[in-house]
Protein backbone atom coordinates (compact mmCIF):
# COMPACT_ATOMS: atom_id res chain seq x y z
CA UNK A 1 0.00 0.00 0.00
CA UNK A 2 1.11 3.44 -0.59
CA UNK A 3 2.38 5.50 1.69
CA UNK A 4 0.19 8.41 1.14
CA UNK A 5 -2.77 5.72 1.09
CA UNK A 6 -1.86 4.98 4.42
CA UNK A 7 -1.48 8.34 5.97
CA UNK A 8 -4.96 9.02 4.19
CA UNK A 9 -6.24 5.98 6.49
CA UNK A 10 -4.37 7.40 9.78
CA UNK A 11 -6.05 10.68 9.20
CA UNK A 12 -9.16 9.50 8.89
CA UNK A 13 -9.14 7.37 12.26
CA UNK A 14 -7.23 10.32 13.57
CA UNK A 15 -10.34 12.23 12.62
CA UNK A 16 -12.93 10.30 13.82
CA UNK A 17 -11.26 9.08 17.12
CA UNK A 18 -11.21 12.90 17.90
CA UNK A 19 -14.78 14.09 17.04
CA UNK A 20 -15.75 11.24 19.64
CA UNK A 21 -14.11 12.91 22.45
CA UNK A 22 -14.91 16.08 21.22
CA UNK A 23 -18.52 15.20 21.17
CA UNK A 24 -17.94 12.58 24.65
CA UNK A 25 -20.52 13.41 27.39
CA UNK A 26 -22.57 16.21 25.24
CA UNK A 27 -26.15 16.17 25.07
CA UNK A 28 -27.35 17.12 21.32
CA UNK A 29 -30.13 18.92 22.60
CA UNK A 30 -27.78 21.18 24.31
CA UNK A 31 -25.41 21.99 20.56
CA UNK A 32 -28.73 22.26 18.73
CA UNK A 33 -30.49 25.06 21.69
CA UNK A 34 -26.86 27.03 21.51
CA UNK A 35 -26.85 27.15 17.70
CA UNK A 36 -31.09 27.98 17.74
CA UNK A 37 -29.66 31.09 20.10
CA UNK A 38 -27.23 32.62 17.64
CA UNK A 39 -27.14 36.34 16.86
CA UNK A 40 -27.74 37.03 13.60
CA UNK A 41 -26.50 40.63 13.27
CA UNK A 42 -22.79 38.41 13.43
CA UNK A 43 -23.62 35.11 11.26
CA UNK A 44 -21.65 36.60 8.41
CA UNK A 45 -18.97 38.39 10.26
CA UNK A 46 -16.70 35.71 10.39
CA UNK A 47 -16.76 34.84 7.02
CA UNK A 48 -16.22 38.66 6.07
CA UNK A 49 -13.01 38.58 8.13
CA UNK A 50 -11.98 35.27 6.64
CA UNK A 51 -12.28 36.72 3.47
CA UNK A 52 -10.01 40.05 4.54
CA UNK A 53 -7.38 37.36 5.86
CA UNK A 54 -7.03 35.76 2.33
CA UNK A 55 -6.57 38.85 0.85
CA UNK A 56 -3.92 39.75 3.14
CA UNK A 57 -1.94 36.42 2.47
CA UNK A 58 -2.65 36.79 -1.37
CA UNK A 59 -1.09 40.51 -1.32
CA UNK A 60 2.00 38.83 1.28
CA UNK A 61 2.16 35.88 -1.40
CA UNK A 62 2.30 38.96 -4.55
CA UNK A 63 4.70 40.74 -2.73
CA UNK A 64 6.88 37.46 -2.05
CA UNK A 65 6.64 35.77 -5.57
CA UNK A 66 7.71 39.49 -7.40
CA UNK A 67 8.06 39.50 -10.88
CA UNK A 68 5.14 40.37 -12.92
CA UNK A 69 3.13 38.24 -10.52
CA UNK A 70 -0.04 40.27 -10.02
CA UNK A 71 -2.73 39.75 -6.72
CA UNK A 72 -5.62 38.23 -9.15
CA UNK A 73 -3.15 35.28 -9.39
CA UNK A 74 -1.86 34.90 -5.91
CA UNK A 75 -5.58 35.04 -4.72
CA UNK A 76 -6.73 32.52 -7.47
CA UNK A 77 -3.79 29.91 -6.65
CA UNK A 78 -4.26 30.84 -3.41
CA UNK A 79 -8.35 29.49 -3.08
CA UNK A 80 -7.47 26.59 -5.37
CA UNK A 81 -4.63 25.30 -2.57
CA UNK A 82 -7.51 25.86 0.11
CA UNK A 83 -10.03 24.29 -1.52
CA UNK A 84 -7.52 21.46 -2.29
CA UNK A 85 -6.82 20.65 1.17
CA UNK A 86 -10.83 20.90 1.89
CA UNK A 87 -11.50 17.78 -0.44
CA UNK A 88 -8.28 15.57 -0.95
CA UNK A 89 -5.76 13.69 0.88
CA UNK A 90 -2.19 14.47 2.03
CA UNK A 91 -2.33 18.07 2.43
CA UNK A 92 -1.33 18.91 -1.14
CA UNK A 93 -3.14 22.38 -1.33
CA UNK A 94 0.33 23.91 -0.61
CA UNK A 95 1.83 22.19 -3.68
CA UNK A 96 -1.25 23.25 -5.64
CA UNK A 97 -1.05 26.85 -4.76
CA UNK A 98 2.70 26.64 -6.45
CA UNK A 99 1.04 24.95 -9.40
CA UNK A 100 -1.49 27.48 -10.39
CA UNK A 101 0.85 30.02 -9.90
CA UNK A 102 3.04 28.53 -12.22
CA UNK A 103 -0.01 27.65 -15.06
CA UNK A 104 -1.13 31.61 -14.71
CA UNK A 105 2.28 33.15 -14.62
CA UNK A 106 5.10 31.16 -16.16
CA UNK A 107 7.32 30.66 -13.52
CA UNK A 108 8.42 27.32 -13.39
CA UNK A 109 6.87 24.93 -10.84
CA UNK A 110 9.65 25.09 -8.45
CA UNK A 111 9.47 28.37 -8.24
CA UNK A 112 6.07 28.60 -7.31
CA UNK A 113 6.38 26.08 -4.82
CA UNK A 114 9.72 27.80 -2.91
CA UNK A 115 7.34 31.14 -3.19
CA UNK A 116 4.63 29.01 -1.23
CA UNK A 117 7.16 27.74 1.81
CA UNK A 118 8.33 30.97 2.48
CA UNK A 119 5.32 32.73 2.37
CA UNK A 120 4.25 29.89 5.34
CA UNK A 121 7.27 31.03 6.61
CA UNK A 122 6.17 34.55 7.18
CA UNK A 123 3.14 33.21 8.25
CA UNK A 124 4.73 31.25 11.13
CA UNK A 125 6.67 34.33 11.76
CA UNK A 126 3.17 36.08 12.32
CA UNK A 127 1.85 32.78 14.45
CA UNK A 128 5.18 33.25 16.33
CA UNK A 129 4.45 37.31 17.32
CA UNK A 130 0.72 36.70 17.76
CA UNK A 131 2.06 34.06 20.89
CA UNK A 132 4.44 36.85 22.74
CA UNK A 133 1.92 39.74 22.10
CA UNK A 134 -1.49 37.65 23.74
CA UNK A 135 0.11 34.91 25.76
CA UNK A 136 -2.79 34.40 28.66
CA UNK A 137 -1.87 35.36 32.55
CA UNK A 138 -4.38 32.68 32.84
CA UNK A 139 -2.92 29.89 33.95
CA UNK A 140 -2.64 27.08 31.74
CA UNK A 141 -2.39 23.20 31.68
CA UNK A 142 1.15 22.07 32.08
CA UNK A 143 0.74 19.64 28.47
CA UNK A 144 -0.31 23.13 26.73
CA UNK A 145 2.40 25.04 28.65
CA UNK A 146 4.51 22.24 27.20
CA UNK A 147 3.11 22.09 23.87
CA UNK A 148 3.90 25.95 23.20
CA UNK A 149 7.24 25.59 24.20
CA UNK A 150 7.97 22.81 21.46
CA UNK A 151 6.08 25.06 18.73
CA UNK A 152 7.97 28.05 19.77
CA UNK A 153 11.32 26.82 19.99
CA UNK A 154 10.30 24.89 16.49
CA UNK A 155 9.32 28.30 15.06
CA UNK A 156 12.44 29.91 16.20
CA UNK A 157 14.39 27.15 14.49
CA UNK A 158 12.30 27.92 11.42
CA UNK A 159 13.57 31.86 11.27
CA UNK A 160 16.71 30.99 12.37
CA UNK A 161 17.15 28.39 8.93
CA UNK A 162 14.97 30.89 6.94
CA UNK A 163 18.24 33.54 7.70
CA UNK A 164 21.03 30.91 7.17
CA UNK A 165 19.42 29.89 4.22
CA UNK A 166 19.08 33.55 2.62
CA UNK A 167 23.21 33.25 2.90
CA UNK A 168 24.30 32.57 -0.29
CA UNK A 169 27.60 30.38 1.02
CA UNK A 170 25.39 28.42 3.32
CA UNK A 171 22.52 27.38 1.07
CA UNK A 172 25.26 26.60 -1.56
CA UNK A 173 27.41 24.47 0.57
CA UNK A 174 24.26 22.46 1.30
CA UNK A 175 23.12 22.17 -2.28
CA UNK A 176 26.66 20.51 -2.85
CA UNK A 177 26.93 18.45 -0.52
CA UNK A 178 22.63 16.87 -1.60
CA UNK A 179 24.41 16.89 -4.96
CA UNK A 180 26.29 14.28 -4.22
CA UNK A 181 24.26 11.50 -2.53
CA UNK A 182 23.29 9.41 -5.44
CA UNK A 183 19.17 9.98 -5.14
CA UNK A 184 17.75 12.39 -7.59
CA UNK A 185 15.07 12.96 -4.15
CA UNK A 186 18.63 14.83 -2.77
CA UNK A 187 19.57 16.60 -5.98
CA UNK A 188 15.82 17.66 -6.56
CA UNK A 189 16.25 19.24 -2.84
CA UNK A 190 19.41 20.75 -3.50
CA UNK A 191 18.35 22.76 -6.50
CA UNK A 192 15.12 23.97 -4.35
CA UNK A 193 17.22 25.03 -1.75
CA UNK A 194 19.08 27.32 -4.16
CA UNK A 195 15.92 28.79 -5.28
CA UNK A 196 14.97 29.32 -1.83
CA UNK A 197 17.76 31.42 -0.92
CA UNK A 198 17.59 33.73 -4.04
CA UNK A 199 13.94 34.44 -3.21
CA UNK A 200 14.65 35.10 0.57
CA UNK A 201 17.93 36.74 -0.82
CA UNK A 202 15.27 39.49 -3.09
CA UNK A 203 13.16 39.22 -0.44
CA UNK A 204 15.33 40.19 2.85
CA UNK A 205 15.55 44.16 2.53
CA UNK A 206 14.68 45.07 6.15
CA UNK A 207 11.73 47.00 4.03
CA UNK A 208 10.92 43.85 2.99
CA UNK A 209 10.47 43.02 6.23
CA UNK A 210 8.83 45.68 7.69
CA UNK A 211 5.88 45.25 5.04
CA UNK A 212 5.68 41.19 5.13
CA UNK A 213 5.60 40.20 8.39
CA UNK A 214 3.34 43.07 9.98
CA UNK A 215 0.95 41.48 6.97
CA UNK A 216 1.37 38.00 8.48
CA UNK A 217 0.38 39.74 11.95
CA UNK A 218 -2.58 41.43 11.00
CA UNK A 219 -3.95 38.51 8.47
CA UNK A 220 -3.96 36.45 12.15
CA UNK A 221 -5.63 38.91 13.74
CA UNK A 222 -8.43 38.71 10.76
CA UNK A 223 -8.68 34.97 11.62
CA UNK A 224 -9.19 35.87 15.32
CA UNK A 225 -11.57 38.20 14.95
CA UNK A 226 -13.30 35.63 12.83
CA UNK A 227 -13.77 33.48 15.62
CA UNK A 228 -14.79 36.47 17.96
CA UNK A 229 -17.78 37.32 15.92
CA UNK A 230 -18.45 33.83 15.88
CA UNK A 231 -18.04 33.39 20.15
CA UNK A 232 -20.48 36.72 19.47
CA UNK A 233 -22.99 35.40 17.58
CA UNK A 234 -23.39 31.94 20.31
CA UNK A 235 -23.23 34.73 23.04
CA UNK A 236 -20.28 33.18 24.27
CA UNK A 237 -18.52 35.35 27.08
CA UNK A 238 -14.55 35.07 27.13
CA UNK A 239 -11.91 37.90 26.91
CA UNK A 240 -11.38 39.12 23.84
CA UNK A 241 -7.80 38.95 24.32
CA UNK A 242 -7.90 35.40 24.82
CA UNK A 243 -8.70 34.55 21.18
CA UNK A 244 -5.91 35.38 18.88
CA UNK A 245 -4.42 32.78 21.63
CA UNK A 246 -6.75 30.32 21.18
CA UNK A 247 -6.70 31.08 17.00
CA UNK A 248 -2.86 30.37 17.30
CA UNK A 249 -2.79 27.06 19.26
CA UNK A 250 -6.10 25.84 16.63
CA UNK A 251 -3.78 26.76 13.76
CA UNK A 252 -0.60 25.14 14.49
CA UNK A 253 -2.55 22.41 15.99
CA UNK A 254 -4.67 21.48 12.94
CA UNK A 255 -1.07 20.51 11.49
CA UNK A 256 -1.77 17.02 12.85
CA UNK A 257 -2.37 14.41 9.87
CA UNK A 258 -6.60 14.33 9.94
CA UNK A 259 -9.05 13.69 6.89
CA UNK A 260 -9.39 16.44 4.54
CA UNK A 261 -10.95 19.70 5.93
CA UNK A 262 -9.64 18.95 9.18
CA UNK A 263 -13.28 17.29 10.76
CA UNK A 264 -12.83 15.94 14.09
CA UNK A 265 -9.35 17.61 14.55
CA UNK A 266 -10.99 21.05 14.50
CA UNK A 267 -13.83 20.04 16.84
CA UNK A 268 -11.54 18.36 19.08
CA UNK A 269 -8.98 21.70 19.27
CA UNK A 270 -11.42 24.16 19.44
CA UNK A 271 -13.67 22.50 22.28
CA UNK A 272 -10.40 22.05 24.49
CA UNK A 273 -8.80 25.37 23.78
CA UNK A 274 -12.34 27.23 24.84
CA UNK A 275 -12.44 24.52 27.64
CA UNK A 276 -9.49 26.22 29.09
CA UNK A 277 -11.33 29.43 29.51
CA UNK A 278 -13.97 28.14 31.22
CA UNK A 279 -16.18 27.22 28.25
CA UNK A 280 -18.81 24.88 28.59
CA UNK A 281 -17.99 21.77 26.31
CA UNK A 282 -21.54 21.91 24.59
CA UNK A 283 -20.61 25.97 23.48
CA UNK A 284 -17.55 25.06 22.53
CA UNK A 285 -18.61 22.35 20.20
CA UNK A 286 -21.46 24.56 18.79
CA UNK A 287 -18.44 27.71 18.45
CA UNK A 288 -16.31 24.80 16.30
CA UNK A 289 -19.32 23.96 13.80
CA UNK A 290 -20.00 27.56 13.18
CA UNK A 291 -16.36 28.43 12.65
CA UNK A 292 -15.59 25.21 10.70
CA UNK A 293 -18.27 25.86 8.53
CA UNK A 294 -17.50 30.15 8.28
CA UNK A 295 -14.78 29.35 6.16
CA UNK A 296 -14.97 25.86 4.66
CA UNK A 297 -18.12 26.63 3.37
CA UNK A 298 -17.24 29.80 1.09
CA UNK A 299 -13.08 28.38 0.36
CA UNK A 300 -14.67 25.13 -1.31
CA UNK A 301 -17.29 27.77 -3.53
CA UNK A 302 -14.43 30.43 -4.36
CA UNK A 303 -11.95 27.22 -4.81
CA UNK A 304 -14.45 25.37 -7.11
CA UNK A 305 -15.52 28.56 -9.35
CA UNK A 306 -11.46 29.12 -9.68
CA UNK A 307 -10.48 25.43 -10.18
CA UNK A 308 -13.11 25.57 -13.47
CA UNK A 309 -12.20 28.77 -14.57
CA UNK A 310 -8.50 27.88 -14.64
CA UNK A 311 -9.94 24.48 -17.01
CA UNK A 312 -8.13 22.30 -14.22
CA UNK A 313 -9.09 18.96 -13.04
CA UNK A 314 -8.88 16.91 -9.32
CA UNK A 315 -7.08 14.10 -11.30
CA UNK A 316 -4.37 16.91 -12.26
CA UNK A 317 -3.68 18.61 -9.38
CA UNK A 318 -3.59 14.76 -7.46
CA UNK A 319 -0.72 13.62 -10.28
CA UNK A 320 1.03 16.27 -8.13
CA UNK A 321 1.74 14.26 -5.43
CA UNK A 322 2.78 11.25 -7.11
CA UNK A 323 5.61 13.54 -8.77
Amino acid sequence: MKKHKLLTIAGLLISIVLLYFSMKDIRFKEIVDTLKNVDPRFVFMPTVSIFAAATLCSVKWTRIAGGNVRFADSFTALMIGLFINNVLPARIGEIARGYVLSKRTGVSLTYGITTVIIDRIFDLIGLLLITFVFFPKHSLPPRVSQAISILVLALFVLITLMVLLSRERFAGAIAKRLSTVKRPAFSKFGKRLIEIQENLKRIGSPLNLLVLVPIAFITWLCMAAALYFVLKALNININPMYIPFICVLLNMGITIPSSPGYFGLYQFLLVYLLSIFDVPKHEGFAASILFHASWYIPYNIVGFIFLIKEHLKIKEIQKLEED
